[in-house]
């Protein structure tokens, strides 16, 4: 989405601008999603929209490339951002035994990770066209929900509720385990219950649990 200057009020220009560009994102993300990117030409995305090739090329002048890479910056950052603020709800629950933290967490992140599937189609499938400096973009972001949750476990050892260790580490074997389980489930037309989320929990709760002698 374009930039504008604070306070400056947008015209019904500007907005007309915002919503062509945004019809476009989704209009390419669906069909990236089913055809895959190679197989989508411009001017079948052109007729998706309704709107001629110079217009489109007005929005993005990098062609069908740049489309592909705004619709993956634009849904990691929606998908992101929504993570983080249900990580720092969870996370402000401090009256929830750690057991109920996770398994919450679990079954909510996984809602949250299936409610754009055609987004995660493109990025299996289409991450190895981005550059490196366009695939660092997409994991610094990334980055935010392991940080996050990093600084909880922390929090909850301070707490004696768990041992000290590297909690960086603990956050990404936690989180890519979730992620990698339910990008399987995905796969299999499944989705994540209630029990399956409660046996993960217990079984990070007794990996992260303190020493008997301490």
């Amino acid at each position: 989405m374009e930039s504008k200057q604070p306070g400056k009020r947008m015209t019904s220009r500007d907005l007309q601008a915002v919503h062509r560009r945004q019809q476009i994102l989704q209009t390419a993300k669906q069909l990236f999603a089913s055809k895959g990117y190679h197989a989508v030409s411009m001017r079948e995305l052109n007729k998706a929209i309704g709107m001629a090739d110079a217009l489109t090329y007005h929005y993005f002048p990098g062609g069908k490339f740049e489309i592909l890479t705004t619709v993956l910056q634009t849904a990691q950052e929606e998908r992101i951002g929504g993570i983080v603020l249900f990580f720092q709800k969870i996370f402000a629950k401090t009256d929830l035994p750690l057991s109920h933290v996770l398994t919450e967490l679990i079954v909510g992140l996984a809602q949250k990770l299936t409610e754009d599937q055609a987004y995660f189609q493109i990025l299996l499938r289409e991450r190895s066209l981005l550059s490196d400096e366009q695939k660092e973009a997409l994991d610094s972001v990334t980055r935010l929900p392991f940080e996050a949750m990093s600084d909880y476990l922390s929090q909850r050892a301070e707490q004696g509720d768990i041992r000290y260790m590297d909690f960086s580490l603990a956050s990404s074997q936690f989180l890519a385990h979730i992620v990698f389980t339910v990008i399987q489930q995905l796969l299999r037309g499944n989705r994540m219950e209630q029990e399956e989320a409660r046996t993960l929990s217990q079984f990070y709760m007794e990996l992260w649990a303190k020493p008997i002698s301490e």
